[in-house]
């Protein structure tokens, strides 16, 4: 069913030559997701609040992978690419324990708010999500890449250029009372969803 979702969404955006605007909910952003090869990079898009973060949270336990989470919003560009030094009369990068970490060890790697993120740190993301590099340190092969934006224009955050946009497998997700019942069902102790 899975293989169905996917190949709406790529005639979707073949045919119409713009972003998939045709809504997904979590239990079929799910479906899909858990049959993504792992050098797939994936970004979900969708209002505040609704559960996005929650979601990779979920894959990730899914697939039994430590977190790692970075709010692009709040990072500088020596927050991504790391600090120079000398090494042997040239300069290096010393990448972030942070990155270094996606790339000794397979994790879920969580860039969230890119949307937000100023426009080198945009580019710093461009990298990891294309090549799965950055600055010569390629991640793990079995590390999942992740991000999430909000969307529409009621919200302060800078516009992703297409290119970048082109190289995530993007899904705008909209849920529906069924995913939040699921999702309490297990969140929310018992004794309290009697008041639901």
């Amino acid at each position: 069913r899975w293989t169905h979702h996917l190949i709406v969404y790529q005639t979707n955006r073949q045919c119409t030559g713009k972003l998939r605007t045709c809504p997904i909910n979590f239990k079929i952003f799910f479906d899909c997701a858990k049959q993504l090869p792992a050098d797939i990079s994936v970004l979900i898009r969708g209002d505040h609040g609704i559960g996005k973060s929650q979601s990779v949270y979920q894959l990730a336990s899914y697939f039994n992978l430590p977190m790692v989470e970075r709010r692009l919003s709040q990072m500088s560009e020596g927050d991504m690419i790391g600090l120079p030094k000398l090494d042997d009369k040239v300069t290096k990068f010393m990448p972030p324990d942070w990155y270094m970490k996606a790339c000794t060890e397979p994790v879920c790697l969580f860039l969230d708010e890119l949307n937000r993120a100023t426009p080198e740190v945009m580019q710093a993301a461009f990298q990891i999500v294309l090549d799965r590099t950055l600055n010569g340190h390629k991640l793990h092969e079995g590390t999942r890449v992740y991000a999430a934006i909000n969307t529409n224009g009621k919200y302060q955050v800078n516009e992703m250029d297409p290119a970048l946009l082109d190289r995530f497998w993007a899904t705008d997700l909209e849920p529906v009372d069924e995913d939040w019942f699921a999702w309490a069902s297990t969140a929310i102790p018992a004794c309290c969803r009697m008041l639901l």
